[in-house]
């Protein structure tokens, strides 16, 4: 078949527009679907290790249990003139031990958010300590406690 000669004939032209338009569409679609999140856990050591020698034995330990944290709440109570803490409801003799605990949780690679409930009684200066304490180790969400039982004074 014989095509007729280029008389009335256009020249081929191409329309970028449409074209963009497509790619435009795409980039926001792959923008919206895609994650910017961290990885919330890292691969397991034994996953991570090179393999052994032909050799060698193969001695793959399971990780550590840990106990999960969904929150760490410190209670400080003040009883006998002194402010004595409770670690998720277990005692603690000091600040230090409360500052050896919460390092040991950050060691394993956890940040729950902590809560301060000191007692209407316990000094604010206590209290204080025990947020600074743990905001100084790295734990950015520290949060103290309200009550529900003590009311907002009226505004009569």
């Amino acid at each position: 078949m014989r095509l007729p000669s280029g008389h009335g004939r256009e020249p081929l032209e191409l329309k970028m527009t449409p074209m963009i338009d497509v790619v435009f569409l795409l980039l926001v679609f792959f923008l919206w679907t895609s994650s910017f999140e961290e990885p919330e856990f890292l691969m397991p050591s034994a996953i991570a290790d090179p393999p052994l020698a032909a050799g060698a034995e193969a001695t793959l330990q399971p990780p550590p249990a840990s106990e999960p944290f969904d929150e760490i709440i410190v209670r400080i109570q003040w009883t006998s003139g002194a402010a004595t803490l409770l670690f998720n409801d277990q005692p603690l003799p000091s600040l230090d031990a409360l500052r050896q605990r919460l390092q040991a949780i950050l060691d394993v690679g956890v940040l729950p958010p902590v809560i301060v409930d000191p007692d209407p009684e316990v000094p604010m200066g206590d209290a204080i300590r025990v947020y600074d304490t743990a905001r100084s180790l790295g734990f950015d969400r520290v949060l103290f406690a309200a009550r529900a039982d003590t009311a907002p004074p009226s505004s009569n």
